[in-house]
């Protein structure tokens, strides 16, 4: 499991980082065009550079735009599967493997409402975004098992 774990983080680092240079080419390349844009309603260019890119559309609403914590959310996704890499590699004591699991299911729930955003609001198919929901998925998946293997815990299903 740790090195499907391990797969995961590196993938998912991987589509963040892919996803943050998208950005940053498109802000500085006005007519660069990504490779995941197929057509006008599969674009990741026009989800990664649409007002929600950003501080997942809420932070800069209530903090400001300006605010440290607006920051693109692919880079919330780098230092989160970072951070999930890290905790992957340490002892898997009960902390830990509690910690992932919480950490994980955050990401579903981020998820699923980017995944909202990106179906009904922007109505756009993004395949990044999709990749990474993906291995939020499987990460999730790995950290369940584990969390219901933990001796005396109370078992979610």
């Amino acid at each position: 499991m740790g090195l499907y774990v391990k797969a995961g983080c590196v993938a998912g680092l991987l589509i963040s980082l892919y996803a943050l240079w998208i950005e940053l080419q498109v802000y500085s390349h006005s007519n660069y065009l990504a490779l995941c844009d197929l057509h006008q309603y599969i674009s990741c260019s026009r989800v990664l550079t649409s007002s929600y890119s950003k501080g997942f559309g809420v932070i800069g609403e209530i903090l400001g735009q300006d605010h440290i914590l607006n920051q693109p959310n692919c880079l919330y996704g780098v230092f989160y599967y970072l951070i999930y890499l890290t905790l992957d590699t340490v002892p898997q004591s009960v902390t830990v493997t509690k910690l992932k699991f919480s950490m994980s299911l955050s990401s579903i729930a981020m998820s699923l409402y980017l995944a909202y955003i990106l179906a009904f609001i922007l109505v756009d198919l993004c395949l990044v975004c999709i990749s990474s929901y993906v291995v939020n998925c499987s990460l999730f998946a790995a950290a369940f098992h584990k969390y219901n293997a933990l001796p005396g815990e109370k078992k979610l299903i």
